[in-house]
């Protein structure tokens, strides 16, 4: 631990013949801890307890404590040891709590590092409307068998029918809890295609997965099947956002889901409704998983997970469609990747190198953030001489490639839960 000293010189004085003497005293300064989140000003969706968490450091590297120290609604909210800001009771969208009862909740905080207090932050929690929660005509699931393992279900919601596949892994049963991977299509893709190409059916046996492959919407300006990815539903057409939210709550209370183990993976513009899951619906999403995508820089200036969350992001250096360095509609990687690792409070980074299993001159590298907060890392892994495709050891189900994502992408979500590293 670093400590910075003043020397302070005391001089004395004797009788005899006016000489002095000196000693040296080392006194330490204590600097404050500083509050280091980069927004201050969140969105949560109603009827859930986590609001935010609060990111600080220390310069001499000590323990930091936290402290609700006003605001108008402070009384509203509680705020643990690690930093996590919670609502006392789960707000009502429709019934707001706060003091102006317009769903805008206002509280400081300060950090303390055993002698400092930090400056005092504001924060504002939008609390913002839950459709599912609405009177309205959205329904149940209807569900008719395709085979032994597999159903196709639709729904009607947000006026809108929709549609998904579940795979139920052998042995299935209710008495018993399952992880769930849903797996979200690229942009003019198809869910059942999503089945096929991923390789996910081929591991869920072994593994005893629950699958969901929902369909996406047609975008009336492209003409395509795709997804809406955004948190703020009130700009966009379709607020799949809460779609893939009524597909969670569906799968835990009809499937058999471990609402603790709820993943989400996505391919191309499937990718990026995945990044819009981790940043607006991370209370029920365990990890994340994006192949051949990125943020939004919408979703990148406004994303707002609720607790550190794990990321597994696969890309081929030479994919021409969703390029790595980024574009006005695609966020650079690095930076996506630099979000991650900053919200999640890492400490390390390390870089492993991969084989060059499939003989064809190039092999894979992964950037691993870790050392994290609740044990999360974010791994983003880059393929050699890989374009826009989703990666298969397969050489018959596409561009063969050294790694098998569906097998590489569970061997990393399984570590995780919503509470970050299984013990």
């Amino acid at each position: 631990m670093k400590k910075n000293y003043f020397i302070i010189s005391i001089f004395f004085l004797f009788s005899c013949g006016g000489g002095g003497g000196s000693e040296t005293i080392e006194i330490s300064q204590n600097n404050p801890p500083s509050i280091t989140n980069n927004v201050f000003t969140y969105n949560v969706i109603e009827n859930q307890s986590d609001a935010f968490s609060i990111q600080a450091s220390d310069p001499e590297g000590d323990s930091i404590s936290f402290q609700i120290f006003g605001g108008l609604d402070k009384d509203i909210f509680s705020l643990s040891s690690d930093g996590q800001v919670t609502f006392i009771s789960p707000p009502d969208y429709e019934n707001p709590s706060d003091v102006n009862q317009d769903n805008s909740y206002e509280i400081s905080i300060r950090a303390f590092d055993g002698s400092s207090y930090s400056s005092v932050y504001d924060f504002i929690v939008n609390v913002t409307n839950d459709v599912s929660d609405d009177e309205s005509n959205n329904s149940s699931a209807e569900c008719t068998e395709q085979s032994d393992s597999t159903s196709y279900c639709t729904i009607n919601w947000d006026e809108l029918e929709r549609e998904f596949y579940v795979v139920f892994p052998d042995g299935f049963s209710t008495d018993q809890t399952y992880p769930l991977i849903i797996s979200l299509h690229g942009g003019g893709d198809y869910a059942d295609a999503n089945m096929e190409y991923t390789g996910f059916t081929e591991i869920n046996d072994q593994n005893n997965l629950v699958l969901i492959f929902p369909q996406g919407t047609v975008a009336p300006g492209k003409g395509d099947t795709g997804w809406f990815a955004g948190g703020d539903c009130s700009n966009i057409e379709v607020c799949d956002l809460s779609f893939i939210e009524k597909l969670i709550d569906y799968s835990i209370e009809e499937l058999a889901i471990d609402s603790d183990r709820v993943y989400v993976s996505g391919f191309s513009n499937g990718a990026f409704m995945a990044y819009t899951t981790a940043c607006f619906l991370s209370n029920k999403v365990a990890a994340v998983a994006p192949v051949s995508g990125s943020l939004t820089p919408e979703d990148y200036e406004s994303c707002n997970p609720q607790r550190p969350l794990s990321i597994i992001h696969i890309h081929g250096i030479n994919d021409s469609s969703i390029p790595i360095q980024g574009n006005d509609y695609i966020t650079p990687l690095q930076l996506v990747s630099a979000f991650w690792s900053s919200f999640n409070s890492c400490s390390e980074n390390i870089i492993v190198d991969g084989e060059d299993l499939n003989n064809d001159g190039y092999s894979w590298y992964s950037e691993i953030s870790t050392n994290c907060q609740n044990g999360v890392s974010v791994n983003f892994t880059y393929l050699e001489n890989f374009d826009h495709s989703w990666p298969t050891s397969n050489p018959e189900k596409g561009d063969s490639a050294d790694i098998d994502g569906a097998t590489f992408i569970w061997e990393f979500l399984s570590l995780y839960d919503t509470n970050g590293l299984i013990d």
